[in-house]
């Protein structure tokens, strides 16, 4: 086994090693530091448990920094409360001492702790037991909970670490056998709240009112303590997601070391064109472990970490073979046992560097990172910030790398660095109103209890139509005025709270290979796709959309795959609108049919078109959210304008994460040169999931900071004519054709003039 020392590597240090790469060719646009801080340290008002002090004393925790103070006043007054400091400033203290407070004095008292993800949970028990003095039990409670050992923890935990996909799957619809816990349940603790967004966040928000719902029919009220990264609305969100007001705890009293963030822009190898920034990535990846650095190094999708892996392998199994057995990639879709493994090397530092998406970013302590490299926006400056935190956490000093794709937004981040490290963090939204999301989650709370109307609050405002229409459907039956699910199996099961639709599961050689949504399927499980596995390419044979399955065969491939998106919408009502001097942005919502019609095979070294193959998938229609662009200054006359229009329906979508947490595919777009209802050009933007995600409501409220952006690309590009850092779309499916620079800014200007 390799084993690398263990001595951390300066910031400055590593940059200085990089320069020296032979690829290197002044790649490193702006690399600024930001000062190391010293700590604000305060003595909390309110008692503490002298056991808990003294335990505290006993693990070397002699005070506490202000913001662990001022939670463990404002929770031990029973206030619902949410915490937003930095990465690494000990938030697990702002909920841990309360919770242990009131358990060290109320011995029936029981906490429930929720994280996105297993890895998290099993990292936290770690640090918890650590913590806790002896006689309060504790343990993970989740799939991989053997279940030999469930009643037993039912029973005796005094703390259950659990995630919100167990709550809804595995206590939810057995809470009968939970009734003591639940009557005792003194405190909620949901960590990583930003990580609640969209589909899952709406899900998880209705898991949460269920949970509610059931602790407020045996007579307890518990308490909630959240604990979120930077974040713009985390009272708002708090709020969503539980259906109360909280008070927040945001001056962050930790010690911060050095953070130096280095802004990586790939060479132009042609006329407005850069260098790939998955093989730059690699490159980079596999330098550093060359180097005997350490580093996290995130992707954006699955496929593009997928690649880096396969790409760093290759580079290391020519120049240290060794080293590429050191190596991996981490990201969902993977099998249970294939992540616990993963995690398990990596946290005995077996594992040199790990490719993965955002499955990685929560605040799993690592250990002795030395870098974090970000390929491509995250989709937030707070999953920013959150994944080059992952290096020198606390008070050691970190880097962290930003590699940018040729797009318009990371060309904009380029330019402007200070909204990665200064600017406000987006808002987060959460949409549970989507009748995709609620409906499931209303069947699941009548099989766990009939619900009646004065129950009816805890629940989204389209909760009453929504049990009407399950009524007349047939799914519920309505008896003496509450509704019933009139079948003895719970619903649970068939959701999951990750998607909004089926998932679908990929077998090669009879042996599951992992799973992915519904709309996944269609857009790269398709016949012809190339699927990639563990740095590993496979070839879908099969797509059988009716029993949800995917046949793949492993091969060898010099290509990836991307499917083409043929996309018609139909307003079906307006929700709000604002008038603009040259047109109007409405929000609304309405029917999107997609049609899969085909798909085109790149090179994984060039990303340059191979070829373009034809598919014949049935279209796919679903109702969402979106906003509609209705500009009044083209000439009619002119097919410039419409170009123009086109063009400036890519740059809007590329934008969008500037303002909302998302990324780019989270959203849909479609343009037409005549509108009828307006007679004149749209642009349709729409959240690409059933229901509506929230993002195009964040969108529309913050529309002129959006149009903003739009107007400053445009104006900063250095082409001409248009490039991909500014108006090309790699998922456009005329291939970037009929697009005009010129003329989108004419166009933009006169909206807003």
């Amino acid at each position: 086994m390799i084993h690398r020392e263990t001595r951390l590597f300066a910031p400055e240090e590593i940059l200085n090693a990089l320069r020296e790469l032979p690829f290197y060719e002044g790649q490193i646009e702006n690399a600024p530091c930001t000062l190391p801080r010293e700590a604000e340290y305060a003595e909390p008002e309110r008692p503490m448990h002298p056991v808990l002090e003294k335990r505290l004393r006993e693990i070397g925790i002699e005070r506490l920094y202000s913001h662990q103070a001022t939670a463990f006043d404002l929770a031990t007054a029973k206030k619902d409360i949410v915490v937003t400091t930095g990465t690494g400033s000990g938030k697990t203290l702002c909920y841990n001492l309360p919770v242990l407070h009131a358990l060290l004095s109320e011995p029936a008292a029981k906490a429930l702790y929720l994280f996105p993800t297993k890895a998290l949970a099993q990292d936290q028990l770690g640090k918890l037991r650590e913590l806790t003095p002896p006689g309060i039990e504790m343990q993970t409670y989740d799939g991989d909970t053997p279940l030999s050992e469930r009643a037993s923890i039912r029973k005796k935990a005094h703390i259950i670490l659990s995630n919100p996909d167990m709550l809804h799957v595995g206590i939810l619809p057995n809470h009968t056998s939970w009734i003591k816990f639940l009557k005792n349940l003194r405190f909620i603790v949901i960590d990583e709240l930003h990580a609640y967004s969209g589909v899952f966040g709406s899900h998880v928000a209705l898991v949460i009112s269920r949970l509610l719902r059931l602790c407020a029919w045996h007579g307890n009220r518990p308490q909630i303590i959240a604990c979120s990264a930077s974040i713009r609305n985390p009272l708002e969100l708090f709020r969503s997601l539980t259906g109360r007001d909280a008070e927040l705890v945001d001056r962050d009293g930790s010690p911060r070391g050095i953070r130096m963030f280095v802004f990586w822009n790939p060479p132009l190898i042609g006329e407005g064109y850069r260098r790939s920034s998955i093989t730059e990535t690699a490159r980079l990846m596999s330098a550093l472990v060359r180097m005997g650095i350490r580093a996290l190094v995130f992707s954006q999708s699955r496929i593009a970490a997928e690649l880096v892996l396969s790409y760093a392998r290759k580079e290391l199994e020519e120049e240290a073979p060794a080293l590429s057995k050191v190596v991996e990639s981490y990201r969902g879709g993977y099998t249970p046992q294939e992540r616990r493994e993963i995690e398990r090397r990596l946290f005995h530092g077996d594992l040199f560097a790990l490719s993965t998406t955002n499955a990685m970013e929560l605040g799993v302590d690592i250990g002795s990172l030395d870098a974090a490299v970000i390929n491509g926006y995250p989709g937030s400056v707070s999953s920013l910030r959150q994944q080059a935190g992952r290096a020198g956490r606390g008070a050691r000093d970190g880097l962290a790398i930003f590699i940018a794709r040729d797009d318009p937004l990371e060309q904009f981040l380029m330019r402007h660095p200070e909204i990665a490290l200064e600017g406000k963090a987006e808002s987060v939204r959460v949409h549970p109103g989507n009748p995709y999301v609620l409906a499931p989650h209303l069947i699941c709370a009548a099989h766990e209890r009939p619900i009646s109307v004065s129950e009816l609050e805890v629940f989204p405002p389209q909760a009453l139509d929504t049990l009407e229409s399950l009524e007349k459907e047939g799914t519920l039956e309505r008896r003496s005025g509450m509704w019933f699910f009139p079948q003895s199996e719970s619903p649970a099961s068939k959701i999951n709270l990750r998607s909004s639709g089926r998932e679908f599961t990929i077998f090669s050689e009879g042996e599951v290979l992992g799973s992915l949504e519904e709309w996944r399927a269609y857009h790269s499980a398709h016949e012809g796709a190339i699927y990639m596995h563990r740095g590993e390419n496979y070839l879908v044979k099969e797509l059988d959309l009716r029993a949800g399955k995917v046949e793949v065969e492993n091969v060898v491939a010099d290509y990836y795959t991307q499917s083409l998106v043929t996309t018609s919408v139909y307003p079906d009502v307006e929700i709000r609108r604002k008038e603009f001097s040259g047109g109007g942005l409405t929000f609304l919502g309405l029917t999107v049919t997609n049609t899969v019609d085909g798909y085109l095979k790149k090179s994984m070294k060039t990303n340059e078109v191979l070829a373009r193959e034809g598919l014949d998938l049935p279209p796919y229609s679903f109702q969402t959210l979106g906003l509609c662009f209705d500009i009044h200054c083209c000439d009619e006359g002119d097919e410039n304008w419409i170009c123009g229009v086109h063009a400036l329906e890519h740059l809007l979508v590329a934008l969008a994460p500037v303002v909302a947490r998302c990324e780019p595919r989270d959203l849909g777009s479609a343009y037409y040169p005549f509108w009828l209802p307006t007679a004149s050009p749209a642009i349709f933007v729409f959240d690409s999931v059933p229901g509506g995600a929230g993002i195009c409501e964040a969108l529309y409220e913050e529309a002129e900071d959006w149009i903003a952006h739009v107007q400053e690309q445009l104006a900063n590009c250095r082409c001409r004519e248009g490039c991909p850092s500014c108006i090309f779309s790699p998922r456009c499916p005329y291939s970037n054709q009929s697009l005009s620079k010129p003329y989108a800014q004419r166009i933009i200007s006169a909206l807003v003039k």
